[in-house]
């Protein structure tokens, strides 16, 4: 392997190492999990008292003029989720998905679970002035489990009802929300809507993926971190993360922008601007919201024409067809880790020829040696000189000094592509291969015994990486050993290469691992039978 694929090896390390770093500093830490939701049985209504913290002092004057009512919790439940909305604030609180328990525990798995009501998704304030955050709602309707009305009466009159609509198995939530003006003046204002909420946060990797999402005046935006859009056009907006949506789009409703915040407890909140609209007396308008709560997937999000969110990336294209790939292998093997194996195989072949080309002009540069080291001594003093001879000795050899690194150049938006493919497969998640119990996660073994920054398990995948690497490094330097000046650098690279990624990718996700170890078997055959036959 000769200096420049070296360098080039290095570079697509330190590139993906630094990538996870870098956008590492712009996800907040995830806020504390809350207990698990109640479960229900059939598609039913079910309601519980809890006690919440005495509100703030800027809310406390509208409450202390309201009856004295309870406040409430709702559950729903249909065939993909199950809701919880409180009354105070006419908010969903939180939403498990039934489809998607945890893998490792097999536990309910709360995709939104939300503390304050201020941050809760559908919560509204500055209508006619008024803070409804944590303003108490009455119940008004429970038809059959499918809907959930809430309302509420402003001091100057306005009746502000909020209706939710169940669908039995999908993975939306209908909101209608209705202002009613029974007064004999116009009431004209505006408003805030809380789109999404307090996103499933695991696991450090998990905070890398967990980012904003809007489509704003036709342009799909993703931000990591607080931004404001000022009199622009919603289609939606909300939250991701590896795996999960949770956005809200307003449906014939005129916005004003959107505001996308950090709280201080670190929940991330995307919250939608309505524009100023007007309420004829004895008259009433309605708004109505969708809200999409589920698996990121292609399939199922273009259903509510929210597929721009999905993206891979800027080579998402390649991407989509490596996903193509997979499941297809993944349906004919029926395990998800042998059509890793078949996925990687296949990659291996298609850029086979690249492949050759490259270990080829390596190995020309590698019989090139013997001359060029005679160059640089005869012309140490004359760099303008030995550059000329480097020239013509490439020129008579017919050699291309950049041969061997091109190729690998052309490889990394497969392998980019790739990357992004396996991190946000949800089909990884949970997936067992061999001991592996998670796919998408660090294939974690535990030892009897507590080791240093590490505690009682050890990630045998990468460990496997780093040693087929190293047996790698070995093949390459080989040839090297006819020439003399480059073993030394060579051996060092031996021992750095599979170091760097071995602490790189030490806790990436399984599947991921598995790929590269596999690849990294492949290209050693490949090498080898190519540079020494």
């Amino acid at each position: 392997m000769d200096k420049k694929t070296i360098l080039a090896l290095i570079l697509t390390a330190l590139v993906l190492f630094a990538y996870q770093f870098y956008i590492a500093t712009y996800y907040p830490r995830p806020s504390a999990l809350g207990t698990s939701a109640n479960e229900t049985g059939g598609e039913i209504i079910a309601k519980s008292s809890e006690t919440f913290p005495k509100p703030e002092k800027e809310h406390r004057e509208i409450l202390d003029k309201e009856s004295a009512l309870p406040v409430e919790d709702v559950i729903v439940e249909t065939e993909k989720y199950i809701v919880t909305l409180s009354n105070e604030g006419g908010y969903i609180k939180s939403i498990v998905l039934k489809e998607y328990p945890y893998p490792t525990t097999n536990g309910i798995f709360k995709l939104v679970d939300i503390e304050k009501p201020e941050e809760g998704i559908f919560s509204i304030s500055n209508i006619c002035s008024y803070d409804l955050s944590r303003a108490r709602f009455n119940i008004d309707k429970k038809d059959s489990g499918k809907e959930v009305v809430f309302s509420k009466q402003l001091e100057n009159g306005l009746t502000v009802v909020k209706k939710y609509i169940f669908p039995t198995s999908s993975y939306n939530v209908n909101l209608e929300i209705c202002f009613y003006n029974p007064t004999e003046h116009e009431i004209e204002s505006e408003y805030s809507i809380v789109a999404s909420s307090n996103i499933d946060i695991i696991t450090r990797l998990d905070r890398r993926y967990t980012q904003f999402v809007s489509d704003i005046s036709g342009k799909v935006r993703r931000d990591n971190g607080k931004r404001d859009y000022v009199n622009e056009v919603v289609r939606y907006t909300g939250l991701q993360n590896k795996y999960f949506s949770v956005i809200a789009k307003p449906i014939s409703v005129a916005t004003k922008g959107a505001k996308l915040q950090q709280t201080e407890g670190g929940n991330l909140l995307s919250i939608i601007k309505i524009d100023k609209f007007k309420i004829n007396p004895n008259a009433s308008v309605s708004h109505n919201f969708l809200l999409y709560a589920g698996p990121t997937k292609k399939e199922i999000m273009e259903k509510y024409e929210l597929k721009s969110a999905i993206g891979y990336g800027f080579f998402g294209g390649i991407s989509e067809i490596l996903l193509a790939g997979l499941s297809l292998f993944q349906r004919i093997c029926k395990n998800w880790g042998v059509a890793i194996i078949l996925l990687s195989l296949c990659v291996n072949l298609l850029l086979f020829p690249l492949s050759r080309k490259g270990y080829e002009a390596m190995r020309k540069m590698q019989e090139l040696q013997p001359h060029m080291e005679k160059l640089r001594s005869e012309h140490k003093d004359n760099p303008a000189r030995l550059n000329k001879e480097m020239l013509e000795l490439y020129k008579k050899y017919n050699v291309n000094p950049m041969g061997g690194c091109l190729p690998l150049l052309l490889q990394i938006p497969i392998f980019i592509a790739l990357y992004q493919t396996l991190m946000r497969s949800l089909e990884l998640r949970g997936a067992r291969f061999l001991w592996i119990k998670d796919l998408s996660m660090p294939d974690a073994v535990k030892v009897g015994f507590n080791i240093p920054g590490l505690g009682n398990t050890i990630n045998i995948l990468p460990i496997l990486m780093a040693g087929a690497m190293l047996f790698q490094q070995h093949i390459a330097t080989k040839t090297s050993k006819k020439v003399g000046t480059q073993v030394e650098q060579q051996q060092q690279m031996m021992i750095i290469m599979p170091i760097l990624f071995l602490f790189i990718m030490y806790n990436f996700p399984s599947g991921l691992v598995l790929y590269w170890l596999i690849n990294t078997l492949l290209t050693v055959m490949e090498q080898y039978g190519i540079m020494y036959n």
